[in-house]
């Protein structure tokens, strides 16, 4: 019973991991777009593929010096972006809670 709420919490956290790191991605893109940088895809994906954060934090120190263009902006696709990146990072404090909940028990 235990080993498969367990599995179940897991498959949960993977997925969660994985649509983060999708929605990220793409929301970086979108930005980097409404900026004008170059290769908005590759920094997108290189950005939110960093496991330890640093490409998150480079794209940040990059965009600085690039104004976004109004013309090219999304605001209402950002917004939506950030509600998903929000829900999707929830599911995966909750089940990760969880799943240090059903292990901490140590029922099985």
């Amino acid at each position: 019973m235990m080993l498969g709420l367990l599995l179940v919490l897991v498959t949960a956290m993977t997925l969660a991991v994985f649509t983060l790191c999708a929605l990220l991605a793409r929301l970086l893109t979108i930005d980097a777009t409404a900026r004008h940088l170059p290769h908005p895809k590759l920094i997108g994906v290189l950005a939110a593929g960093a496991q330890n954060g640093s490409g998150l934090l480079a794209y940040l120190a990059l965009r600085r010096s690039h104004p976004i263009d109004a013309m090219n902006d999304h605001p209402q696709l950002r917004e939506r972006l950030k509600v998903g990146s929000l829900g999707t990072f929830a599911v995966l404090l909750v089940s990760g809670l969880c799943a240090l909940l059903v292990l901490l028990t140590g029922q099985w």
